[in-house]
This record gives C-alpha cells, sequence and structure tokens, in this order.
C-alpha cells in the first residue's frame, strides 16, 4: 500500500533509501579521520622507536583543517567566518610554536622519544579540545577527550606490555580450552549436522 508520494506504509520510498550506505556517515568522517590519524599516531609511537614528532606536527595542520570546517557550518550562519578562520589559525599557530619549543628546548634532553610523542599527542588533543569549545561543536570535544585518554593508555601499555602479553595468552588459551571442551565428544562430521 502507497501514499500519494509514492512511499510504503512506513514512510520509506518504495524504491529504497537513493543516498546510500555512507550517508549518515559522511557528516561524521572527519572527526573519525581525526580518531584514525590519532589511532595511527598512538601505534607508532607504542610500536616503534623512531621519533614520531614529524608525524605528530604534521597532523596538526589535519586538525587545524578539520576544527575549521566543522567551525565553518555554525559560522556560515552567523556571518562570523573571517574571524573564525583567524581565531583557528592562531590557535594552531600556538599548538605548533609549543611542539616547537618542546623539541628545541632544553627538555629534549629529558624526555625520551616516546614521552616527547606522547606531550605532542597531548598538546594536539589540548587544541582540537579548545577549537571544539570556542566552534561549539561537541564532535570534537569528543575527539579530543578520545586523544587525551590515549595518552595514558598509551604510557601504560607500553609499561605493562608484559602483563598484557599474560592476559592475553591467557584469554586465547581460556577460549581455546572451551572451544575443544564444547567440540569434544561430538562428531561434526556425523550424519544429521
Amino acid at each position: 500500500m502507497t501514499d500519494a508520494n509514492n512511499r510504503a506504509v512506513g514512510g520509506v520510498p518504495l524504491g529504497g533509501d537513493r543516498r546510500g550506505p555512507l550517508f549518515g556517515v559522511l557528516p561524521a568522517l572527519p572527526y573519525l579521520a581525526l580518531i584514525v590519524l590519532g589511532l595511527i599516531g598512538v601505534s607508532w609511537t607504542s610500536i616503534s622507536s623512531a621519533p614520531s614528532t614529524t608525524y605528530w606536527v604534521m597532523m596538526t595542520p589535519v586538525a587545524a583543517f578539520i576544527c575549521i570546517v566543522a567551525g565553518l557550518k555554525g559560522a556560515s550562519a552567523r556571518g562570523e567566518g573571517a574571524r573564525m578562520i583567524t581565531t583557528q589559525v592562531l590557535q594552531w599557530a600556538a599548538v605548533l610554536a609549543a611542539m616547537w619549543l618542546v623539541n628545541v628546548s632544553d627538555m629534549r634532553r629529558l624526555l625520551n622519544v616516546d614521552a616527547k610523542a606522547l606531550i605532542l599527542l597531548t598538546l594536539i588533543a589540548l587544541g582540537v579540545f579548545i577549537s571544539g569549545l570556542h566552534l561549539r561543536a561537541w564532535r570534537l570535544c569528543v575527539v579530543a577527550a578520545f586523544l587525551a585518554v590515549a595518552v595514558p593508555i598509551v604510557a601504560w601499555v607500553e609499561q605493562a606490555a608484559l602483563l598484557l602479553i599474560i592476559i592475553a595468552g591467557g584469554l586465547i588459551a581460556l577460549g581455546f580450552a572451551g572451544w575443544w571442551a564444547r567440540g569434544a565428544g561430538t562428531n561434526s562430521f556425523a550424519p544429521g549436522r
């Protein structure tokens, strides 16, 4: 049964949703990109012994661009686009300056590669959070909280790697034992199965 707009009785078009399966994900894509880039950087920081400073410095303009795009949606309605862009560019320039200070100051001798990378991740998380507050974009605040929580998690994982390996091995052994116990005594090739 259809109505006058050729819609089925549930309100769904008869031809299906023509916008595509990714249409709902599209608005969240920039925020997901920040999270994925953060996860890549966190993984690189925790696995590699090479400095990841360049990665975090290169991620900063990407984060700035995503914050500016998120802010343009609200600023275009209020007519404050140029002011918002200027504020965001200056804010992210300050984040880059803070990163530069961490890399060139005497702290460089006091910090190992992992600690420096975690400080840079913290600075990016802080920049995204401040942008989220300034732009009144709650999604940016959530992404920033995710990045900020990643810092102590990475630090803990690096210190507790052996413990995590033992726990993972125990869970795998328990899973295998449970699988074997369920499958023991039954013949999967028996007729009727």
